[in-house]
């Protein structure tokens, strides 16, 4: 028999970086212009599920038909998929949305009233943000037609950000390739996200030209039930005679305080459907708890000083210290756990030896991983941080993303948000008598990179791990792959967000990330600068009874086999994409996975998969078409899918 092929051709290569391009050009005009779905915001992203799915569905029976030569092997195809999820993640959401605008929007948004200037203007360096205020304002306004864009005043900036990006993303490469044996090997964790990639690379069965996905009868009736729903509702954009069926609503719990959002959300049902049924259990009933909670703080008046923008929008500010510190437990959890795995590749590392199924060898990565980290702590003591806020940000951040990463891998969300970044203990903890305008400067501009968390490279990374895991070592080339799909998908985001800002004028594209994204971390720096709370002491021992409970979770799980709760409920759920885009799907899945396997057993949960599985491709499929039918007949505001 036969060793399977794991080599990668340079026509699957090109063909992966073609497929970044056109999402680097697609994801920012679709957001931006047409203000539709986001086709890149979250860890499985939707325009990246639409191409795989024309390939295979698509492109494959054509060359089949064609000859074996032709024919991308399953190997390709997974290495296609991965250039195209990492290639995502820099576009829109995950860096390039934001980017362009946070780093010129302190001195566009600068007025006598807000005193932006004085505060942060004297320490914004020259190669963070282009010099010339006239360069700046024609971004936010367009240029007038018989100008060209600026490129010569963005140069110093542009190389000095993705600079560090493409560094901190290599640090998370390293880190994934340290965890990946754990995760994957050892622990055996679901990854639900994997799931519909991978059934659609399936190879069909013996005299069909189609994966067994394609041809089962309820996938195509779970991809009928988004098409025609969304159709309909998206018709009503074109013509008043279409009444929109309502998928959304608002249960108010307590008037002008508490409420509770209530979303149809198929694609989070289909996928949620995969996970575990005590981890769906356990994010529904702690969102249960969590509401509870809102409405005891609202009823006896609980405040907890200022309000925080670096906190997931789903929580106040105590729930969500109290989420952040169950994340914190959770991460350091995690690398405990993970200690004997990495130590056996650090004896391989001090050996010189290479790990049989990693594409990097152990002493790269731990070698890449500090250097990394000594560069990314150096770059940002050069803008103004401090050593030490410099390294609890860059600390801080990789245990946010380990922690979603881990929540992502075994609950299958296809939008996990951090409930509090690093940025706001490090604000409020140390103050800024302490920290000085200098630190908050720097501290407002790290939401460069720090980016939508739902959309994070470290999720992309260990995901495309798991994809490429096999019994012998991947392809050499993968790596470099990688790296090439970011480099394109950064060109071509960046490129056509100047091109659109400076021919339209930024603030006549979305209102956020030309309009909010801009402004909160500035707003925010400026108000804990004006009004400094007299003690942190109040948040942080909410920042520990959640560690605290944390613990005893974890505790539990580990003890008694019979404990319901999981501890990934804890930390998330409460936060934005929960309470307002997934509870209600997380509740309905869990619901319809417990009468399955009670009354119907394995064998029933295995035939119904397909029809869940169904949710998710039409509903991605229905949200990407729309965006292309929207723009062409110039309509705006037709959101299918977020989150």
């Amino acid at each position: 028999m036969t060793s399977p092929n794991y080599s990668i051709r340079p026509r699957a290569v090109f063909t992966g970086l073609a497929l970044v391009f056109a999402i680097s050009l697609f994801s920012p005009w679709a957001i931006l212009m047409v203000k539709g779905s986001q086709l890149t915001s979250n860890a499985i992203p939707i325009i990246a599920v639409l191409f795989l799915f024309l390939l295979t569905a698509g492109l494959l029976p054509v060359l089949r038909i064609l000859g074996p030569t032709w024919i991308f092997s399953r190997h390709e195809l997974i290495a296609i998929y991965i250039m195209m999820l990492v290639g995502s993640v820099v576009v829109t959401t995950g860096f390039t949305g934001s980017f362009l605008s946070v780093i010129s929007g302190a001195i566009y948004y600068a007025t006598p009233e807000n005193e932006w200037g004085t505060l942060f203007g004297p320490y914004i360096h020259s190669w963070l943000a282009p010099e010339d205020p006239e360069v700046i304002r024609l971004f936010f306004e367009g240029l007038p037609q018989d100008l060209a864009i600026p490129w010569s005043a963005w140069i110093k900036p542009l190389v000095a950000w993705i600079s560090f990006i493409m560094v901190f993303y290599w640090v998370t490469l390293c880190l994934g390739v340290l965890l990946r044996g754990q995760w994957v090997e050892n622990e055996r964790l679901v990854f639900p996200l994997t799931r519909l990639p991978l059934d659609m690379l399936a190879d069909p069965d013996k005299g069909a030209r189609l994966s067994r996905l394609f041809l089962s009868h309820l996938m195509w009736i779970g991809f009928l039930i988004p098409l025609l729903l969304h159709s309909w509702n998206s018709l009503n954009y074109y013509h008043e005679a279409f009444h929109k069926i309502l998928i959304n609503g608002n249960l108010v719990l307590y008037q002008g305080l508490v409420s509770v959002p209530v979303r149809l959300n198929l694609p989070v049902l289909g996928l949620a459907y995969l996970m575990p049924l005590n981890v769906s259990f356990s994010i529904w009933f702690f969102f249960i708890i969590y509401t509870l909670e809102k409405l005891i703080f609202a009823r006896i008046g609980l405040q907890l000083g200022g309000g925080d923008i670096w906190t997931s929008g789903g929580a106040t500010t105590p729930i969500a210290h109290q989420q952040a510190g169950g994340l914190l437990a959770l991460t350091l959890f995690v690398l405990w756990t993970a200690r004997g795995h990495v130590h056996r590749l650090w004896v391989l590392a001090l050996r010189g030896e290479r790990a049989p199924r990693e594409f990097l060898a152990p002493r790269t990565a731990f070698c890449g991983l500090l250097l990394g980290i000594v560069f990314l702590v150096i770059w940002l003591t050069l803008t103004g941080l401090d050593l030490y806020v410099a390294l609890l940000l860059i600390l801080g951040a990789l245990a946010v993303f380990i922690g979603l990463s881990r929540i992502v891998c075994e609950a299958g969300l296809p939008g996990c948000q951090t409930p509090m970044a690093p940025q706001t203990f490090i604000a409020r903890g140390f103050g800024p008598e302490t920290l000085g305008l200098h630190n908050m400067t720097g501290l407002a501009f790290s939401t460069v990179w720090m980016g939508e968390t739902a959309a994070n490279m470290m999720n992309a990374v260990i995901h495309s791990l798991k994809l490429s895991s096999s019994p012998e070592r991947p392809s050499r080339i993968l790596p470099y792959c990688i790296f090439a799909a970011i480099a394109v998908g950064l060109a071509g985001s960046i490129w056509i967000t100047m091109e659109m800002a400076y021919t339209y004028g930024g603030i006549n594209l979305h209102s956020w990330y030309y309009s909010g994204a801009p402004r909160w971390p500035f707003r925010y720096m400026a108000s804990v600068a004006n009004q400094p709370e007299p003690s942190f002491l109040p948040r942080l021992w909410f920042t520990l009874s959640g560690s605290g409970v944390m613990g005893l979770l974890l505790l539990l799980r580990q003890r008694f086999v019979w404990w319901p709760l999981h501890p990934l409920g804890f930390p998330i759920a409460s936060t934005f994409t929960i309470v307002y885009y997934g509870w209600l799907a997380i509740f309905m899945a869990w619901l319809a996975k417990f009468c399955v396997l009670r009354y119907g057993g394995i064998r029933l949960y295995r035939q119904l998969t397909p029809f869940f599985l169904g949710l998710v491709l039409g509903e991605f499929f229905t949200a990407s078409l729309w965006v292309f039918i929207d723009g062409y007949f110039d309509v705006q505001g037709n959101m299918i899918f977020n989150f």
